[in-house]
């Protein structure tokens, strides 16, 4: 049955919940009806879609016009439909409803126009179709909004019966207001046609198709080919629209341009070229507006024809507007409200908080004559508060007498002001903001180019943009501009990419290119595993005078990671690092999960100077807006960002605040730290800083973990500065290593049942235990899972027989074998103590090559693997023996990720673990047990948390491979020994039972809970034994211990649950992708043999029959082997006879017949193999432009080769 879901559907829909409602919430209304005649003057029958009746059924109360999400809720035949029979009715009241967005109107009221009559404009839902109606969420929401609106229509109601005409006053909105919902309205309505038109159009041109990804790719966007993809390309192209007729309507009325006349155009492509004609006098009379006016990727984006007579009707609309008339500032504020937040998330567009901006600007920007360029403007918030800084430092300075003006003119300002961003949606809002600052003075044009800002260069001409077509009397070097060189601020907030997505999302070697602009450039160069935001810094540095300053948000990870120490080196070397600050309590990007921090660079060649720099941590414990209040004024608001930041600057020039500072002395440094109820700052010279770093014996920079001059407590120093001469880094008693990465957990990490179903055989799913160790560990081994051999026979015949002597292994006269025990996650570890009953996998250990696994069953799981492909899988691919893996055993097991609990479990007998744990070996057996408590002790995770980071906004504490060896450790061997012992038996009892979070083990929620009888008592007592008798820490400073602990541990986890979790994403349609690119390939392969035979005359020497599945070409020692689903058919010594069968079994042969004349065979797999490389060549091209993500790219790849050889079965 073909259901139909059209307006009649939705109406009935909508007419059962309010009568419902009415119902149910005994609302003051009869009922609503439909099919409701109502009779014109000049006696013509209407009927409108809804009517609700009031309370006695004499008198209908509103009229609903009720439409499909396409029409507008402002649409003009729509709004004069509803009004003509509301007022032929008498109805007070009418809607009109596109079921997103609901208007509601009174019908009369004298000396009023229509839109100052409207009372209430809602957006209800955002829906394309309306058989979404059907959705249960759905239907809460519009059943929700009903009551509200019904609750409202009756009090408009009321109120228009109990009061007098001159009495009775509707509330109205400004013209801004009315005019942005319109507008708003309209792009709701008018995208849907041209996103599903794009979605059709991609099918069919595939040229479209290649400009529609490279453009998304331009934006730093992952193109996932994805219904939201399409909704958001059409929502950016349909506002580029409006902000064009509007921006030229302000055109028109300041130069006298021509009216935009549409009357006579009516298809979409006819609307555009007309359109553009106007748009490109706009950029005649001055080029540098071609960030607005100019065509790039979004102007080809077609126009429906079936929304060209909407479109229509809005221009005229906005042409009715006099600009000049309704004021400059409320046009500006049109442009402000127009996209508002939440949309420019939808465009893709993140917004940088004021309270951040204006930080950033008040310890950068100091003169009100500075130069400023973000080079990654966005829409220009920066920009915009820049231009209003610099007006109220004019404005103080010239108070002071410190400045010779008492305010700057917006001429001047704009060409102070510089803004770089790549895209073209951006860029285009950028100069909006800019200009709507002062409309009337709209010739004034700020310098904001359309840019990849690592293609401009400081001092040198460059386009502002490119132009897709030529523009008639628009020569190319007026689109030319200087980019400064003598900038004294730089600022910005970079795009948010982690290192591994980059050159996913910038392709063509991007990051490569950047690496050696910075290297030409600055001299230096930097990790490959670096950010994009850390080339915005140093690409930036070139732009910038002497004493110049720059201020970047970025993500917080250069503080403490590996490739943080280039960046670490460079700021040092070239400046003076003024402030880093992060925030305890607030995550300043809600929906992007990173965590960051704010930094301030001043620049510097006196190396006196920056040695002598104090660097102030400034960690918040409030948030930004309650420290920095916004203000009623602009000078309110920045005379608030002043005093914070002069505090910040000067708290240790001052005398007063430094008597109340912290002073700290440790490992020959020097701390001051000042706190009050708002924030901490902690100071050190930048020469601690470069010593700390400094390797003596590599005679080079190694960097070192700043992120915890933010967030380390006092005790922290302290118990550095009491243990540095009983200290020792781990990496002195033990070796680290990864576990295993398999690269195919699915095949390698088996359950008991899943082995025992495919027959494994035993030795390589267990492992030969050595006497020694079995005493050892014999009472921890569950009896089911051990196995004895008699005599060691199967031992002689196993793949461990080449490791081991037999002696070495015997037990009794007796092999003993245990299972592959392996951890794969640290939820497995419940105590201190790995207990093997917890573990649910066995891994796979095969040493043996296939020839010598001949006829087992692990082959047949080998085989199987393969045609699954695993092999090729890049980690399998990378490995001698895809299916063989090192074996990585652990003595104790650190954990990689950590959450809530801090331990590291140790095993009694050498355990495996996964990846994302790491093996620990310690290096003598003298101290192990000792080692072992220092490591489970409460300190011990007070340094972890200063250790990791946590960087992705998530929570998890990240511990990378090599920071374990960093941390100290009390070196047993200075620790008397009756304490060892004393500390060994204390813990003998801890590490049995189960670990349970830092809070339960504290006994704390918060740090104000934290004492000492609260603690778990076994604890305790390691903790005292540690903590005193070995540290020399009293009750107090333990007490500094607990509680720094449960506030690390429970700020990352707060914090990390305030992240705005995205909505889940759609599934990607790979089989759509792999169609798209399908279409688009002009090489060609054809069925193999018979295509390549060249009507082959000859004999044949054989016939060979092929099972359907997965064909498999390999060589070992007995020669060449084509297998298939794991049958063999094929093994010899001529390889292009095997690649012959092997071409014909992936073509989908289901037998071949092979040539006897060797010169045919070698011809046909010559030119199938070169038609099949250049095919290859040509897929790898298209995907790499195409599809940006590398994990939708594999999977997409698979299905591309899957269709091309079925449709030559």
């Amino acid at each position: 049955m073909d259901l139909q879901y059209g307006e009649r559907w939705a109406q009935g829909l909508i007419l059962q919940w309010i009568n419902q409602i009415i119902r149910e919430h005994r609302l003051p209304f009869m009922r609503a009806d439909q099919e409701v005649q109502v009779r014109t003057i000049v006696g013509r029958v209407k009927y409108p879609d809804i009517v609700i009746w009031n309370g006695t059924e004499e008198k209908v109360v509103c009229l609903i016009e009720l439409k499909t999400p396409m029409i507008s809720a402002y649409d003009e035949e729509l709004v004069e439909d509803a009004l003509k029979k509301s007022t032929d009715a008498g109805i007070p009241f009418f809607v009109t409803w596109n079921i997103n967005k609901l208007v509601l109107w009174e019908t009369f009221r004298p000396g009023t126009t229509l839109l100052e009559r409207r009372l209430l404009h809602e957006d209800v839902l955002e829906i394309k179709d309306l058989r979404e109606l059907g959705k249960s969420e759905v239907e809460r929401i519009v059943k929700s909004f009903l009551l509200r609106f019904l609750r409202a229509l009756h009090a408009y109601y009321e109120e228009k019966l109990t009061k007098p005409p001159e009495v009775y006053v509707l509330p109205k909105l400004p013209p801004d207001e009315i005019l942005v919902h319109y507008l708003k309205t309209a792009v709701d309505s008018l995208y849907i046609p041209v996103s599903n038109n794009l979605i059709k159009k991609k099918e069919k041109d595939t040229e479209f198709y290649g400009k529609l990804v490279e453009w998304f790719v331009g934006q730093g966007w992952l193109f996932e080919d994805s219904e939201d993809d399409y909704d958001r390309v059409a929502r950016q192209a349909i506002y580029l629209m409006i902000n064009k007729i509007l921006f030229y309507n302000i055109l028109k009325e300041k130069f006298g341009l021509k009216e935009i006349d549409v009357k006579n155009v009516f298809n979409g492509e006819e609307l555009k070229t007309r359109l553009q004609e106007y748009f490109n006098f706009g950029m005649i009379i001055n080029p540098r507006y071609g960030i607005i006016f100019a065509t790039d990727f979004l102007e080809r984006i077609p126009i429906p024809d079936e929304i060209v007579e909407g479109l229509k009707r809005l221009i005229t609309e906005l042409n009715k507007y006099d600009l000049s008339e309704i004021g400059y500032d409320i046009v500006g504020r049109i442009f402000e409200k127009l996209i508002p937040k939440t949309e420019r998330r939808k465009l893709g567009q993140y917004f940088t908080s004021t309270d951040i901006v204006d930080l950033i600007l008040g310890f950068t920007v100091k003169h009100p004559d500075d130069k400023v360029l973000d080079p990654a403007c966005g829409s220009g918030t920066f920009l915009v508060r820049a231009y209003h800084r610099k007006k109220f430092l004019a404005q103080e300075l010239f108070k002071d007498g410190k400045y010779s003006k008492p305010s700057k003119t917006h001429e001047e300002l704009v060409k102070e002001i510089w803004g770089i961003d790549v895209a073209k949606f951006p860029a285009h809002l950028a100069l909006i903001n800019m200009l709507r600052e002062n409309i009337e003075a709209i010739e004034n044009i700020p310098n904001i180019a359309c840019k990849d800002f690592f293609e401009v260069l400081p001092g040198k001409k460059s386009l502002l943009y490119e132009l897709a077509f030529p523009v008639p009397k628009l020569k190319q070097e007026e689109l030319e501009t200087e980019f400064p060189k003598d900038c004294n601020v730089v600022v910005t907030n970079p795009p948010y990419t982690r290192q591994e997505e980059m050159e996913d999302i910038f392709l063509g070697g991007y990051k490569d290119r950047l690496r050696e602009l910075v290297k030409s450039i600055c001299g230096i160069e930097i990790s490959k595993r670096s950010s994009i935001y850390a080339y915005f810094y140093l690409h930036g540095t070139n732009f910038l005078v002497k004493n110049g300053r720059m201020g970047l948000i970025t993500s917080n990870s250069w503080l403490d990671v590996d490739f943080g120490k280039h960046l670490q080196e460079f700021f040092l070397r070239n400046f003076k690092v003024i402030a880093i600050i992060e925030s305890k309590v607030e995550r300043w990007f809600e929906d992007a999960d990173i965590n960051t921090a704010i930094t301030i660079l001043e620049r510097c060649d006196d190396g006196k100077a920056r040695d002598s720099n104090l660097v102030k941590f400034v960690y918040l414990k409030k948030r930004l807006r309650e420290i920095i209040p916004i203000g009623e004024t602009e000078e309110e608001r920045w005379n608030n960002v002043e005093r914070f930041v002069s505090f910040i600057e000067n708290c240790d020039k001052d005398e007063e605040i430094r008597i109340q500072m912290k002073k700290i002395d440790f490992l020959e440094k020097k701390l001051w730290i000042y706190e009050n109820e708002d924030f901490r700052i902690t100071m050190i010279s930048q020469a601690d800083l470069w010593a700390e770093g400094w390797n003596e014996e590599e005679n080079k920079y190694e960097g070192s973990k700043w992120g915890r001059y933010l967030r380390a407590p006092d005790i922290f120093f302290k118990i550095l500065e009491k243990g540095k001469d009983l200290f020792v880094p781990l990496k002195k008693v033990a070796t680290i290593r990864r576990g295993f990465t398999t690269g195919a957990n699915e095949f390698f990490y088996l359950t008991q049942e899943r082995i025992n179903e495919l027959g494994i055989e035993r030795e390589f799913w267990t492992h030969p235990v050595k006497y020694g160790e079995w005493l050892k560990i014999k009472d921890l081994v569950p009896k089911e899972d051990v196995w004895i051999d008699k005599n060691g026979k199967y031992f002689k015949k196993s793949q461990y027989a080449i490791e081991y002597k037999l002696d070495d292994v015997l037990v009794d006269g007796n092999v003993i074998w245990i299972p592959n025990y392996v951890v794969k996650s640290p939820r497995e570890c419940k105590s201190i103590i790995v207990n093997p009953k917890d573990l649910k996998y066995r891994v796979l250990l095969i040493h043996k090559d296939k020839q010598e696994l001949r006829g087992t069953n692990v082959l047949k799981y080998i085989e199987w693997g393969e045609e699954q492909g695993f092999h090729e899988r890049p980690t399998c691919k990378s490995r001698e023996k895809w299916y063989e893996l090192p074996e990585v055993r652990a003595e104790l097991i650190w954990i990689k990720g950590i959450w809530d609990r801090h331990f590291i479990p140790v095993t009694d007998f050498e355990i495996f673990i996964d990846q994302q744990l790491y093996a620990v070996q310690l290096k003598s057996k003298a101290y192990h047990d000792a080692i072992i408590a220092f490591l489970n002790s409460t300190y011990f995770a007070l340094f972890q948390e200063l250790t990791g980071r946590v960087t992705f906004g998530e929570g998890i504490l990240w511990i990378a491979v090599y920071e374990p060896m960093q941390l100290q450790i009390p070196d047993p061997s200075k620790v008397a020994n009756e304490t060892l012992k004393k500390l060994v038996e204390t813990f003998s009892g801890l590490k049995q039972r189960e670990i349970s979070t830092m809070f339960d083990e504290i006994g704390a929620n918060s740090p104000e809970e934290v004492s000492l009888d609260r603690v778990k008592p076994d604890r305790r007592k390691l903790d005292e034994i540690v903590m005193n008798e070995i540290l020399g820490l009293n009750e107090k400073e333990q007490i500094e211990v607990y509680r720094a602990v449960i506030d690390l541990v429970k700020t990352r986890i707060k914090r990390a649950k305030t992240v705005v979790r995205r909505k889940k994403k759609k599934n990607i349609d790979v089989k759509s992708l792999a169609n798209s690119v399908i279409s688009m390939l002009s090489t060609k392969i054809e069925k193999f043999p018979d295509a390549y035979l060249a009507d082959y005359k000859g004999l044949w020497s054989k016939e060979v029959k092929i099972p359907t599945g997965r064909p498999m070409l390999g060589s070992d020692i007995n020669g060449f082997y084509v297998r298939v689903r794991g049958e063999e058919v094929y093994r010899g010594w001529d390889q292009e006879e095997a690649k012959f069968i092997y071409f014909a079994a992936l073509t989908g042969c289901s037998s071949v017949r092979i040539p006897l004349d060797k010169q045919t065979i070698t011809l046909a797999v010559k030119t199938f193999e070169e038609e099949y490389k250049k095919l290859k060549e040509e897929v790898d091209g298209l995907l790499l432009t195409l599809i940006a993500d590398a994990k939708i790219r594999k999977d997409v790849e698979e299905k591309i080769w899957k269709k091309i050889f079925q449709t030559l079965r």
